[in-house]
């Protein structure tokens, strides 16, 4: 396998990005997504786990905080500056290493219980290769344990409609494609920076996972608890967020859709082999 690592897309917003998950993480990792991640890993004292796509590094700290022994991986050397800076002033012994997630080259095989990828499959081009590392370096019986946005639900191939059933309006999730994986650039958030976002299938997934040996143990669909927001009317796309409402009975709709609709998937699965 070659070494040479390709061009890390997340270089340009790692500034940013530091600053937006902090030591918390985003608004969702740190309500919606990383309680999940926790009870399905459970104790992970003295556990050695290995983070794939780490980014800043703030779910490392979180582990090493919880007495895990932790080696923390991603593409963008500039992320793990950040990263590397804050281990430097509050040591928690975690090793930061600059890999592409589908090449873990002088990681030894068999040598951690636990791989995490927290939010980062759907951001990484051979998503296949990733999870055939992240079985290498598994030990017998060792867990891995993913979050993604959900593919269904919500990725750059849905948005949310009102549609009308039984004379009652309802906050929807419109999917015109879903099986055929694909690709397509799309803006971080505030950044104003484009990146790349890698729609597969949770079929996709599976097969990947199937492939090597990696048996499912958890499926966890995980709806947000994020509140919704009164909407300035004069913003004219207010009725497609699903944050923002502009009527009480456009808000209920959407805190309906909230509970109903899972906007991420925790995925767990055990090395068999």
């Amino acid at each position: 396998m070659t070494t040479k690592l390709p061009k890390a897309e997340w270089d340009k917003v790692a500034e940013w990005w530091d600053t937006e998950a902090g030591d918390t993480g985003v608004w969702h990792q740190q309500h919606d997504i990383d309680p999940v991640i926790f009870q399905t890993l459970g104790n992970v004292k003295n556990k050695k786990i290995i983070e794939i796509g780490c980014g800043s590094g703030y779910f490392a700290r979180l582990l090493a905080k919880k007495g895990a022994k932790v080696t923390a991986i991603d593409l963008s050397g500039k992320l793990l500056t950040f990263a590397i800076k804050r281990e430097r002033a509050k040591p928690l012994g975690i090793e930061y290493l600059v890999r592409d997630a589908a090449n873990l080259h002088g990681i030894k095989s068999n040598s951690f219980d636990i791989a995490v990828a927290n939010m980062s499959l759907m951001d990484i081009t051979d998503v296949e290769g990733a999870i055939k590392e992240a079985s290498r370096v598994l030990g017998k019986n060792g867990k891995f344990i993913f979050s993604i946005t959900h593919p269904a639900f919500c990725d750059f191939r849905q948005q949310w409609v009102i549609i009308k059933e039984n004379g009652k309006k309802y906050f929807a999730r419109a999917i015109s494609r879903y099986l055929s994986s694909a690709a397509e650039r799309h803006t971080l958030w505030a950044s104003g920076v484009k990146a790349t976002q890698y729609h597969r299938s949770v079929e996709t997934y599976f097969k990947y996972l199937r492939n090597i040996n990696l048996l499912i143990s958890d499926f966890k669909e995980v709806p947000t608890k994020k509140s919704v927001t009164r909407a300035k009317k004069e913003h004219g796309d207010v009725k497609l967020r699903r944050s923002k409402y502009v009527t009480l009975g456009e808000k209920k709709m959407k805190e309906f859709a909230g509970k109903e609709i899972p906007l991420f998937l925790v995925i767990g699965a055990l090395k068999f082999r």
